[in-house]
């Protein structure tokens, strides 16, 4: 039996691979620090799940229109608005998504054809080369460095671009790395697809989880013609939402249809009890949002005081989303493991999981990813255990 080969060729994500192997190890009665996963620990505000708890109650157990219930897209529109200061059209230009992912694919199949090239991150959200290569397209790792503070430099991303580039895709907070592109560097990019004529596909989906006081930069803030920036955003991490499966995208008129049509033929719609619960979310009081960034950030200054004491390693202070990546390549050199290998023997050896970077992309090698959305307890015990791993593999 032949199988699409596109569909062969495709890389799931790794951390639930991850995941599992931990779970595996704990029923051995193994005590594992989950440090793997990027999802948030905090229960999805109280006034969201009374909102969809009402509507399940109303009976809003049917089918809506594609694109999302206009109530929900209108309080997108509302809330980009207050954002951006941009007047979209919630007829015209918001398409409502399962998850963000969902945005990304759909986005990715609207706009590429065979040959066309996208530039994505590496480290970067697997979802963004999959996504390109299924639709057809040539795939172009922009490689993210921590003497870069793993942001993209728009003199080096100028380099890379070609006749044939048709999407830069941003994500800022980046994930893995836990950076943020400043305003110099987001207006460089604009310029850019000013010049060349390429879509920016932002993926802001860590947008509000910003700490030291850092306010968010976006394309949108700079681009003369948002026509050509594709927005991504969603619920799952600002709201801890990731079970709901509810993001956006914000695109032009003109392709806006046939995102529609893609959207039509995955799912018909999405959930319409939890369109009702994402309305309170972003008409409703924000402080649980700001709550758990600020509980981020406290979390954030741990990871940093805890990493600083083990030598062989660096990284940069992640400066938004929940991630820090950290550079443990000196004990490869010594022993000769991968990245993945490293990180099955922590779990195994020393009650701690992580992400290897490779499950990010193959410029992920010599790191590993550490989400610190956990306890303050837990972040120290497991970075502890991560230390001692280096030091007994550096003896």
């Amino acid at each position: 039996m032949k199988l699409s080969s596109r569909v062969v060729n495709l890389k799931a994500e790794a951390a639930f691979i991850v995941l599992e192997k931990a779970k595996m190890v704990e029923k051995k009665g193994v005590d594992v620090v989950h440090l793997e996963i990027g999802e948030p620990d905090f229960d999805t505000p109280q006034h969201i799940k009374e909102a969809g708890i009402e509507a399940l109650r109303r009976g809003e157990t049917h089918y809506t229109p594609t694109p999302g219930i206009p109530e929900l897209r209108e309080a997108i529109v509302e809330h980009l608005k207050e954002i951006y200061g941009i007047d979209y059209d919630w007829r015209n230009n918001i398409a409502v998504t399962i998850g963000a992912k969902q945005a990304i694919v759909a986005a990715m199949l609207a706009i590429l054809n065979e040959g066309d090239e996208v530039i994505y991150p590496n480290p970067g959200y697997p979802a963004y080369s999959s996504a390109a290569e299924y639709a057809g397209a040539k795939t172009v790792p922009y490689k993210l460095v921590l003497e870069d503070n793993f942001s993209i430099k728009p003199d080096k991303l100028a380099e890379m671009i070609t006749p044939k580039t048709k999407i830069v895709v941003l994500n800022s907070p980046n994930n893995p790395c836990g950076s943020t592109m400043s305003s110099e560097e987001v207006r460089g990019v604009v310029e850019l697809a000013e010049d060349h004529g390429f879509y920016i596909l932002s993926d802001e989906i860590y947008r509000p989880i910003l700490f030291d006081g850092l306010k968010h930069q976006s394309p949108l803030n700079y681009a003369s013609d948002i026509d050509k920036v594709i927005l991504v955003d969603g619920f799952s991490k600002r709201y801890a939402m990731t079970g709901w499966r509810i993001g956006y995208l914000a695109v032009s008129k003109e392709i806006y249809p046939y995102i529609v049509k893609l959207l039509n033929i995955m799912t018909s719609c999405p959930a319409s009890f939890v369109q009702h619960a994402a309305i309170s979310a972003l008409r409703g009081p924000q402080e649980p949002v700001y709550q758990m960034v600020r509980e981020y950030e406290k979390r954030r200054n741990a990871v940093v005081e805890e990493l600083s004491k083990i030598d062989g390693i660096r990284f940069t202070k992640p400066s938004g989303a929940f991630y820090a990546f950290i550079d443990v390549s000196r004990v490869f050199e010594k022993d000769g493991r991968t990245s993945e290998q490293f990180v099955l023997d922590l779990i195994e050896r020393y009650g701690v999981a992580f992400l290897h970077g490779t499950a990010m992309g193959s410029y992920g090698e010599g790191y590993i990813r550490m989400c610190f959305a956990n306890s303050i307890e837990n972040i120290r015990k497991g970075i502890r255990r991560l230390g001692k791993a280096i030091s007994d593999a550096l003896a």
